[in-house]
């Protein structure tokens, strides 16, 4: 049941980051080629964009082959540690985040942005932290 939740967290974790063109495109596209198949048999007519696909794949999960299950397990990897690093990075900065962001809007990458801009302002375990995210991200 563990592995279940972790996989159901993933695909929605999976749909909202390559929705919104975040994440590791490589792996976003390791998971498109590994299912390729099961996307022309069980979600054809879903248009792409918002994690639709990836919501299909996952409603016929006990359908799709060992080759895209896997490439759903590296994708889930990959997003586990992502929200560690950002929720590291907020408990980190949240002094800097008062001081500097409070009037941005949380989501789509608006407080790493603001962040970022004010980088030289920043205290110093914030900016390590706030350089090492926009790296990541920019992989």
């Amino acid at each position: 049941m563990l592995k279940h939740k972790k996989r159901s967290a993933a695909v929605f974790a999976a749909g909202l980051m390559i929705g919104m063109g975040a994440g590791s495109p490589s792996h976003a596209q390791g998971v498109l080629e590994a299912c390729e198949s099961e996307i022309v048999e069980f979600c054809s007519t879903v248009e792409p964009g918002n994690g639709r696909v990836l919501s299909c794949l996952y409603a016929h999960e006990t359908k799709i082959s060992m080759e895209c299950g896997v490439a759903f397990e590296d994708i889930a990897d990959v997003i586990d540690g992502l929200f560690f690093t950002i929720g590291s990075t907020l408990a980190i900065c949240a002094p800097d985040l008062e001081k500097h962001c409070s009037d941005t809007k949380f989501g789509q990458g608006r407080l790493l942005s603001c962040l970022a801009e004010v980088q030289a302002d920043l205290e110093p375990a914030c900016s390590g932290v706030v350089a090492e995210l926009s790296g990541e991200l920019a992989n």
